[in-house]
């Protein structure tokens, strides 16, 4: 156990301690937190876990009978908490679910412990006084010097008069007067008890006077800031997860399963990682991009008009279809006709495969894609990555720059989400551009490889460069044997001339930040 928690204001779910223990061991921020918390007022760690049951388990816990008197300030928290608009929100989030309620808990705890007052002066912990007089009255063997000896050794922030000891001098002048005690105190366990049983009633007082002084107000504002900082905080991990194709529950695909620790690791790391979350980030939007033009076009992608049909397909009606809307005597016509569907629409002719086959992208790593057109480029690769895991099929990833620096497979139902963010991670800053050792890469794959048969190949690249004569004739004939397919995202325009050599559809990205609808079709691949 890194932490020993205080007793609890409310009756905790033995399920609760664990899980907030096994969080606490993968994240190094929660365990700072708490320690900090603690240096402030010393029941913090249990207030900790008391939020984490209250976000997991139980929303209104038991509450004891009755609850340690100095832990007032906490009684007071968590019955305000119950208060807030958006709780149960966030507990309908949380429950049972132990990586969103760690989450939301450290970001919950961490806006108290910086915006509670400081307890001036500090005050003890009463419970220890307990702990000694209990000693003393049932175990005879322990002496009152024994006793004296752990008040002596034991981290004290306040004299057993309760006077602050902020200084050197203060701290030695204790130590003095807790030897002096030692060495006079013979058989005076009663006298003893009595002194600690007196430095209790002291800081259990100061304890509640603690507590009485926080102010409604202030602590109300405290809790609405923590409660809002805990929702943006799901809401960021949502999207690093979302990322990986992942969210808060236990996806399962095929033979994979995603443990709740395992995704803890895996937020750990990118948490870790500033370009790791610009690229969830990123990748967020272009996942709702894909979602969107999915949902609405994903059976009629790069169609064509070709006649007119009956049917009830509103997104392509006929403008004279549209027009009964308008008129309310015409409408119950268009609702007959919208239930038999027999609405006159457009009939198109789609170009999509069918059968889709796996997704090999080639990653631009030279010079100039450091920055901003790299974390894009990761972003286009982190949702196609989405996609493949959705739709079970293989993902390769091949990084280049003047040569192929690095191949990463992600096989369908298998995906090691580590190496994913390894992968979003690698850069290997090149130089310049070559496009032919990618592409003979990605088409030497599919060759010689039957899980490849059929891929579509992407390439995302910013660069300008040059492709011999002999390697286009030679790449169309294995195109056309191997029936694959070449795609590329060209960033910053320059290059388009040459990459149409060899491409079946290029999308031209000239602005990283509002270019996003530029390729909205690469996701129906």
């Amino acid at each position: 156990m890194l932490y020993d928690f205080e007793p609890l204001v409310y009756r905790v779910a033995s399920i609760s301690k664990l899980f907030w223990q096994e969080y606490l061991n993968y994240f190094e921020d929660a365990r700072t937190m708490v320690r900090v918390g603690t240096s402030k007022l010393f029941a913090f760690p249990s207030f900790t876990l008391e939020v984490f049951h209250r976000l997991y388990y139980e929303s209104e816990p038991e509450e004891l009978d009755p609850p340690p008197p100095e832990s007032a300030w906490a009684t007071r928290l968590h019955r305000e908490f119950q208060q807030l608009i958006g709780c149960d929100e966030l507990v309908e989030q949380c429950q049972g679910n132990q990586l969103a309620a760690g989450l939301a808990t450290v970001e919950y705890c961490r806006q108290v412990y910086e915006k509670l007052p400081l307890p001036i002066p500090r005050f003890p912990n009463p419970q220890q006084y307990r702990d000694l007089i209990k000693q003393l009255k049932h175990q005879p063997k322990t002496t009152p010097s024994g006793v004296f000896e752990q008040i002596l050794t034991s981290p004290q922030t306040t004299s057993p008069t309760g006077l602050p000891l902020p200084k050197t001098r203060q701290l030695r002048e204790r130590e003095q007067w807790l030897r002096q005690m030692i060495e006079d105190s013979g058989d005076r366990t009663l006298e003893l008890i009595q002194l600690l049983q007196q430095e209790g009633k002291q800081a259990v007082w100061q304890a509640q006077q603690y507590a009485k002084s926080l102010d409604e107000t202030q602590i109300r504002q405290m809790l609405r800031a923590a409660l809002n900082a805990a929702h943006e905080k799901l809401s960021e991990a949502s999207g690093w997860l979302e990322m990986l194709g992942l969210s808060w529950g236990n996806e399962v695909g095929g033979e994979l399963r995603v443990s709740s620790a395992e995704k803890m690791a895996l937020a750990q790391k990118i948490a870790g990682y500033a370009k790791l979350k610009q690229i969830a980030l990123l990748a967020g939007r272009f996942q709702q991009i894909a979602e969107r033009k999915r949902r609405s076009q994903a059976l009629d992608a790069f169609g064509e008009i070709t006649t007119i049909e009956l049917g009830d397909n509103l997104s392509r009606l006929l403008p004279s279809e549209l027009q009964k809307l308008s008129t309310s005597d015409l409408f119950p016509l268009f609702a007959l006709s919208y239930y038999d569907r027999s609405l006159l629409q457009y009939k198109t002719r789609g170009k999509e495969k069918q059968c889709k086959g796996p997704l090999v992208v080639c990653l631009d790593s030279s010079g100039s894609m450091d920055g901003l057109p790299d974390i894009w480029a990761k972003a286009v690769t982190a949702v196609l990555g989405q996609i493949a895991y959705r739709e079970g099929r293989h993902l390769r990833v091949i990084h280049f720059a003047t040569r192929v620096c690095r191949v990463d497979d992600f096989p369908p139902h298998h995906h090691d989400f580590s190496r994913l963010l390894e992968s979003m991670l690698a850069f290997y800053n090149g130089g310049g551009t070559a496009w032919e050792p990618a592409i003979l890469s990605a088409t030497e794959c599919i060759e010689r490889q039957q899980q490849f048969k059929r891929a579509d190949i992407v390439m995302v690249t910013d660069g300008k460069c040059d492709v011999k004569r002999e390697f286009l004739e030679q790449l169309k004939v294995k195109k056309q044997q191997l029936e694959f397919s070449i795609y590329g995202v060209l960033i910053g325009g320059a290059g388009s001339r040459q990459m149409q050599q060899f491409c079946d559809r290029i999308w031209v990205v000239k602005d990283l930040i509002s270019d996003e609808i530029a390729i909205e079709e690469l996701f129906l691949l």
